[in-house]
């Protein structure tokens, strides 16, 4: 894990971009692509700025790329059918702890980094992980969730007060339909059986608990801005891969607009955390006149 998170590597690109020369600006909305005879010549800020550019990058879900910042008229129709098509639903819920100790399980009670600073699987077949989706289909959140855990603090000691740590729980199943309100009292439910899971592999586990974060697909897509609530900016389905992510014709980071390039999480390498769209993007920007 890298220290301070997520946050900590964006804090070190940012700081390598500046070194280099970057100018980098937060809190600048980016409202409209500008596009002249064709090509991506600059955007235009919600605050009126306007910022020409010889290249552009984007990063956004493609929805808002293309349907958001760029008039239709200037895209070819089966592309914007395509973007149109493109899914974006979330069975996910995030589930943060703030822990005064550290799980003790039965299976490895001596602990260790080896025990703690992994993944840590909550399923215990396949049968499971079946059940829990065929809930959500049937429109309720899983009796049995699948959780893939982890506890970040024991390599990062800036997460965490000494001697507290913090958990992370990706977890699964609820309908997609939970994005359109905050369900808060089924994400309860389902939170207090994912804790129970814990508890019966790590005995204690329930009265270490500090403070619980539960971050279902509303709050994804209201607070974090995640279109349908997924963190991937699409699915990752067989029909969004590959040559078709996002688009036919438009695997290669390139996209209708010369100029316009597109590295978000629902191109090809994503989604999580890689680095291999943007690095992508770049190698063909650099490559074509």
């Amino acid at each position: 894990f890298p220290e301070g998170g997520m946050g900590g590597v964006t804090q070190a690109l940012r700081a390598a971009a500046e070194w280099l020369g970057a100018t980098i600006r937060t809190e600048a909305e980016v409202v409209k692509i500008k596009v002249v005879d064709g090509r991506a010549t600059g955007v235009v800020l919600a605050n009126g700025d306007e910022l020409d550019a010889d290249a552009i990058v984007t990063t956004t879900h493609p929805q808002v790329t293309f349907l958001q910042h760029l008039a239709r008229t200037e895209l070819p129709d089966e592309f914007v059918t395509a973007i149109e098509r493109w899914k974006s639903r979330s069975g996910t819920v995030k589930v943060n702890l703030a822990l005064d100790r550290l799980p003790v399980f039965t299976s490895r009670p001596a602990g260790g980094p080896e025990v703690h600073g992994g993944t840590i699987v909550l399923a215990e077949s396949l049968d499971d992980l079946e059940g829990a989706f065929q809930d959500a289909v049937a429109g309720s959140a899983a009796r049995v969730p699948f959780a893939d855990v982890c506890i970040p603090s024991v390599f990062d000691p800036t997460l965490a007060p000494p001697g507290k740590h913090v958990m992370s729980m990706f977890t699964q199943w609820v309908p997609h339909g939970f994005v359109t309100a905050p369900h808060t009292a089924e994400l309860e439910a389902y939170a207090d059986r994912l804790i129970a899971r814990m508890e019966a592999v790590a005995p204690g586990f329930t009265s270490s608990i500090l403070h619980r974060q539960i971050l279902g697909p509303h709050d994804m897509a209201t607070t974090y801005g995640l279109v349908g609530g997924n963190i991937f900016h699409g699915e990752l389905s067989a029909s969004q891969l590959f040559h078709m992510r996002p688009a036919p014709g438009y695997a290669d980071f390139t996209t209708p607009i010369r100029g316009l390039y597109q590295a978000s999480s629902a191109t090809h390498g994503g989604g999580g955390v890689t680095g291999i769209p943007a690095l992508q993007a770049v190698r063909r920007l650099l490559r074509d006149p």
